[in-house]
Parts: C-alpha cells; sequence; structure tokens
C-alpha cells in the first residue's frame, strides 16, 4: 500500500486546508464566547462546527486520500460513509462546543473533549471503511485506539485553548498544531490499515474519489467564505457595554 502515489506535496495541502478550516472555526468559537444572546451563540457554534469538523478535520483526510494506491487494485469509496464520516465530525464538534458551554468547568470540558475525540475518532473509522478495493481491508484495533487517544488529545487542548481570548498570532499557532494532530491520527489509522486481494474480485463498487471529491473540495472551501465574513464585520464585543450597565448609570 502507497500513501504519496501523487507525491508529497499533497501533505502540505493537507495541512494548509486543515490550519484555515481550522483558524476559522477558532475565531467563530471566540466569537461565539462575545455573544449576547443565545440565538447567535448557537450560530457561531455551528459555524465553529462546520469549520473545524468538516473543513479542518475531515476534508484534509481525504486530500491525503487522493494519493492512497493498492498495487493489484482499483480503489473506490462508498460514498454513504464518506458523506456520514463529515457529519459525524461535524455533530461530533458541535455537540461539544454545547456540552463544554461559555464557561470553563473542568467536568464539562472533559466530557466535550471526550465527544470531539470520538467523533473524530468514528469520522475516521467510517473513511476507512469506505474504502473499496478487489478484496478486502481492515484496521488494526491498537492503532484505531491510538489514533482516537490523539483525537481526544487535540480535541481538549483545543477546547481549553478556546475558552479565553487569544490574539490571532497566537489562534494560528494553536490551528498548526492542530492540523499536524489531525495528520498524525490520520496516518496512525492508515499505518495500521491491512489489506488483502482476492484474485477473484471484480472491479469494486463505490466512486472514484477524485471524480467525486474535488467538486465537495471546492464546495467546502468556499463555504468558508461565510463565516469568514461575519467575522469580518462582527462587532468587537470586548468593547461593548451591556445595555443594562449603561441603564443603570444613566439613572445617578
Amino acid at each position: 500500500m502507497s500513501y504519496f502515489s501523487m507525491g508529497y506535496w499533497l501533505i502540505g495541502l493537507s495541512v494548509a486546508v486543515s490550519v484555515v478550516g481550522t483558524l476559522v472555526g477558532f475565531t467563530c468559537i471566540r466569537q461565539s464566547a462575545r455573544s449576547l444572546t443565545t440565538r447567535f451563540r448557537v450560530v457561531w457554534q455551528v459555524s465553529a462546527a462546520i469549520s473545524i469538523g468538516g473543513v479542518g478535520v475531515w476534508l484534509p483526510v481525504f486530500v491525503s486520500m487522493l494519493g492512497l494506491t493498492v498495487r493489484g487494485s482499483l480503489i473506490r469509496y462508498d460514498v454513504l460513509n464518506v458523506t456520514g464520516a463529515a457529519a459525524v465530525s461535524v455533530l461530533g464538534v458541535w455537540a461539544a462546543l454545547a456540552i463544554a458551554g461559555p464557561t470553563l468547568r473542568v467536568p464539562r470540558l472533559v466530557l466535550a473533549g471526550l465527544v470531539m475525540g470520538g467523533g473524530f475518532g468514528l469520522m475516521h473509522f467510517l473513511a476507512l471503511n469506505a474504502i473499496r478495493i478487489q478484496g478486502s481491508t481492515e484496521v488494526q484495533p491498537l492503532m484505531l485506539a491510538g489514533a482516537v487517544a490523539i483525537a481526544v488529545a487535540i480535541s481538549l487542548a483545543a477546547l481549553w485553548f478556546t475558552r479565553s481570548f487569544r490574539p490571532l498570532a497566537a489562534l494560528v499557532g494553536a490551528a498548526v498544531v492542530f492540523a499536524a494532530g489531525v495528520m498524525g491520527l490520520h496516518f496512525t489509522d492508515l499505518v495500521g490499515l491491512e489489506s488483502q486481494l482476492s484474485m477473484s474480485s471484480t472491479t469494486p463498487p463505490g466512486k472514484d474519489l477524485f471524480g467525486f471529491f474535488v467538486p465537495v473540495f471546492v464546495v467546502g472551501m468556499l463555504s468558508l467564505a461565510i463565516p469568514i465574513s461575519a467575522i469580518l464585520i462582527a462587532p468587537d464585543r470586548r468593547t461593548v457595554v451591556p445595555a443594562r450597565i449603561v441603564k443603570a448609570n444613566s439613572t445617578f
């Protein structure tokens, strides 16, 4: 099994995509903490979930898998598993943000990290389970457990890091570290992926990854324009005085 049949540049592209999606997501989390209403807080959290879970984690995994080949076999992908992996990744981040809440509470933070990391682990299991070859594939349980451990670790770190205001430079650095963790869990699982060819097997069912994933990649990256635009026009809540305080002061 070869992981880099299209060249190592795919790894750089995967990391870059992950950094961009994660950075936008971290910024959305920061905006959600500044929100004065529950409705806007939820909107920012959903935007963060799509940015981190979809573009920051799911998308770069499949960018990297464009270079995956199995000698002596065609590779196809089950579209239902691929889309299910995206849904699990996004929902895992959203659920974690909802559990963690706007303020730091260690028990809630730990539970949120387990939910988010477990979602990433399940996402990657579904992604690998989507692979169809002329034979069969299997992921070693030990490597899968290692990948889940990495996922939980980076999830806990991300949730803790975004609990308080951070400057942009710090967010960029954290996004790079998070992207490195995503690649770590991805290749931990890939190393544990075993394939067995069967000479009697015909062309495997499913879709060619390149054919349907390129449009998804374009749409996914363009979708970041919405939260980015919202971030740019959102007011800086650090300088906003709550209306109830202004009203109280005006009575003196």
